[in-house]
């Protein structure tokens, strides 16, 4: 039987190994471009990561079973959420909750049918079919930007919006802090990169606005004895490469919200919606592909 430091020693070695030929991928690629309507993306280099959550992660859910993954492919993946000025410079019409909150805040009250929709026509406007929405996958990858805890600046220390948490105070506008006094009252989005970013340059990965992805997916076990709700998707598999949900008549979200507690805002957290569905809590970001 091998000692456990030798098993440490292997896994430290193909995680290097990897870490090395993602960035060979990534070579010659430009860290960060900006698009004609000022979109800021970050070169997000491909790997393998472990998704989903330990059983022992407060907050944790029935549905986010660890597995690894891997992303195939490098992408660009829009430092922000959509703003609301990049939003109209596109559509003419803002069906943001919140317009009193300016150009610099994340566009939200947009339904996954709306999203796509706005993204066909930055598509036309660039002349490319690059852009879309993120899978799932390529989300969660990205906001952990190497890490494994419930949010990439750590573990979770508080289980509600007060007190607040120390962790996601300084990454996130949640229900402990997205107020203006001390508790806060009125709460709501705030602009865009006010938080401290990712390993990666992400902003506002948990909270601010809930992000649609492009995965479908159900939100029922019809043939479980136990019934359970939630995301339910047939990508949940370990060694999986690129997964990407194609049944359902319910779309994933990920990131968590303005309004919501800690536990929703895990890297681990899946929610879903119909795709006509508007919140004043859900926007969207979107990806690039090389």
């Amino acid at each position: 039987m091998r000692p456990p430091q030798f098993e440490k020693s292997i896994l430290f070695l193909l995680m290097l190994l990897l870490s090395l030929l993602a960035a060979q991928t990534s070579a010659g690629k430009n860290k960060t471009i900006t698009n004609k309507l000022g979109m800021t993306f970050v070169l997000i280099p491909a790997g393998k990561f472990v998704m989903g959550s330990p059983e022992t992660e407060p907050g944790r859910d029935w549905n986010e079973m660890l597995h690894t993954v891997t992303i195939s492919k490098s992408f660009y993946m829009q430092e922000t959420e959509v703003t609301q000025g990049q939003w109209n410079a596109l559509v003419e019409e803002n069906p943001s909750a919140f317009k009193d909150c300016g150009a610099a805040c994340p566009m939200d009250t947009v339904s996954w049918n709306q999203c796509m929709q706005f993204i066909s026509f930055l598509n036309q406007y660039e002349k490319t079919t690059k852009y879309r929405l993120p899978t799932e996958a390529e989300w969660e990858y990205a906001c952990r930007a190497g890490t494994a805890t419930a949010f990439y600046g750590g573990n979770m220390t508080e289980d509600g919006c007060t007190p607040v948490d120390p962790v996601l105070d300084a990454i996130a506008w949640y229900c402990g802090n997205s107020g203006y006094k001390n508790p806060p009252d009125v709460l709501r989005p705030h602009p865009v990169k006010t938080k401290e970013p990712n390993a990666w340059g992400l902003y506002d990965m948990h909270g601010n606005v809930q992000e649609w992805c492009l995965d479908f997916c159900k939100w029922r076990e019809i043939w479980s004895f136990k019934g359970r709700t939630g995301v339910i998707t047939s990508t949940y598999k370990n060694n999986i490469v690129d997964p990407l949900s194609k049944t359902g008549d319910h779309r994933v979200f990920r990131g968590g919200a303005w309004h919501q507690p800690p536990g929703f805002l895990r890297s681990a957290n899946r929610g879903y919606y119909k795709p006509v569905a508007k919140r004043n809590s859900l926007g969207f970001r979107i990806v690039k592909e090389l």
